[in-house]
């Protein structure tokens, strides 16, 4: 998307977000909880460029959130285009059903069958070690910080994304994803599937952030933020 500088921080003045309560996910973390998201961070990607992921896609999070009352296609058209405005290259989110979902036994098993083919074999076990982390009892808080937001309405729907440097910008592998299934909504990562049909729907994508796009609108992002990142993101003990 080809805009000026001048009207990328208009348009960043111009999002509707939440009001706020700078940030518990220090820049050597691994992967943190960003709202209804979990990031995982490989490849050497460089402290800022974490913050980048994580304060870029926050916004676009919150922003979508106000837009979209509760309508899963709105918010995702939403979340896209702030992200297309303030650097990334964002495809469509188009979903389709996992076939056999409850086969899985559980919603973290589903989501590993989904991405393991999607994700190196380096990228992949940094993966599962993230997922791991989210049982533990050091990340409880996180991970209630995650349900809350990953809990939409009546179901569940939430993104996982590993991101790594990429030549001089950020590739950002994410899968969404979403199901509703009773009894879920405390655990919405864990659940373990019954013999009742779950129509388990995921999307994926590889999304790029240009830096040299995003650094000319970095401060903008931050700005528009302020307190929220302390309230929306929480870096994980791995």
């Amino acid at each position: 998307m080809s805009l000026s500088v001048e009207a990328r921080h208009l348009y960043i003045e111009s999002l509707d977000i939440p009001e706020g309560a700078s940030t518990r996910v220090s820049k050597g973390s691994s992967a943190a909880v960003n709202g209804g998201s979990v990031d995982t961070f490989v490849g050497g990607l460089s402290g800022l460029n974490k913050e980048d992921v994580l304060n870029s896609t926050l916004l676009a999070q919150l922003s979508a959130n106000q837009a979209a009352g509760g309508d899963r296609i709105r918010w995702y058209n939403k979340y896209r285009e702030v992200l297309e405005n303030i650097g990334w290259v964002v495809q469509d989110f188009t979903f389709k059903e996992l076939d056999n979902a409850t086969a899985h036994g559980s919603v973290d098993q589903a989501i590993i069958a989904i991405l393991k083919s999607y994700l190196s074999h380096t990228a992949l076990a940094d993966f599962k070690a993230t997922i791991d982390a989210m049982k533990k009892p050091a990340n409880n808080n996180a991970n209630k910080l995650f349900e809350m937001n990953a809990w939409k309405g009546q179901e569940s729907d939430f993104q996982l994304g590993v991101a790594s440097a990429s030549h001089d910008d950020v590739q950002f592998r994410i899968g969404s994803f979403t199901y509703q299934a009773q009894g879920s909504q405390n655990d919405v990562l864990f659940f373990k599937f019954g013999h009742d049909h779950v129509k388990f729907m995921y999307s994926t994508q590889n999304m790029v952030l240009n830096l040299k796009v995003y650094e000319k609108v970095r401060a903008a992002v931050n700005q528009k933020l302020g307190s929220h990142v302390k309230s929306y993101i929480d870096g994980l003990k791995l």
